[in-house]
């Protein structure tokens, strides 16, 4: 079922997701984070706040995964998500838990999480606090620190964290990672444009295990 405030993305060949008109929608940042993604097909994966499921969704339409769970704060959010997985016929594949990711008690446990996390620090200003979007953009419920203790907490030893963020606190994670016991593995800074500062950075990181870094090519949106 569509309702009236509701249209259809086509997001690959054969997949399609619902969304709102007016309220969160997905963006550049979660197709290329699903196509960062390089994990083992069978292993145990868990998504942090998949919005309306766009990431599980083309994980399984990429046939990168066999199976994941995708944990959602928002109760509206999460349904969409549920519909989304029935809507893909992808229900043994796909998971939806609606809770807040500091209830998930299976420590230990992951081999991968995958996250496009809220972006933006609270600054002071008035934000809505109950508005879907400011929830998913601003950190109300979930701020970095918290986002990567609680992947420390979940990941198995030597786990591996794959996300998306903006690049103007790359240093900012990367130090947070640090603290927690993680050792940043790979990143690629993405960019609009060649004449553009990166706007968002993909990063994987490993738990436990020291890594050299690899800093991949540059990804840019707009060749012009």
């Amino acid at each position: 079922m569509i309702f009236e405030n509701e249209d259809i993305a086509n997001i690959c060949e054969g997949y399609t997701l619902i969304q709102k008109k007016e309220g969160f929608r997905f963006g550049t940042d979660a197709v290329l984070l699903a196509d960062f993604f390089n994990g083992k097909k069978n292993a145990k994966v868990l998504e942090i706040g998949t919005g309306n499921g766009i990431i599980p969704v083309l994980l399984c339409a990429k046939d990168k995964i066999t199976k994941i769970k995708a944990v959602e704060i928002q109760a509206e959010i999460a349904e969409l998500a549920n519909r989304n997985v029935k809507r893909n016929n992808l229900e043994d594949k796909i998971e939806i838990i609606n809770t807040d990711i500091k209830n998930i008690a299976e420590g230990n446990t992951y081999d991968y999480i995958i996250s496009n996390p809220p972006y933006m620090v609270l600054d002071g200003k008035e934000i809505n606090d109950k508005d879907i979007k400011s929830i998913a953009r601003h950190e109300i419920k979930l701020n970095l620190k918290e986002f990567v203790a609680n992947a420390k907490r979940l990941l198995k030893p030597r786990g591996e964290l794959f996300m998306v963020h903006k690049s103007y606190r790359f240093l900012e994670i990367s130090e947070e990672l640090g603290k927690c016991g993680f050792s940043v593995k790979r990143v690629r800074f993405v960019h609009y444009s060649k004449d553009k500062d990166s706007s968002i950075v993909l990063i994987e990181a490993s738990k436990g295990r020291k890594n050299i870094l690899k800093i991949e090519t540059p990804i840019f949106l707009n060749n012009n």
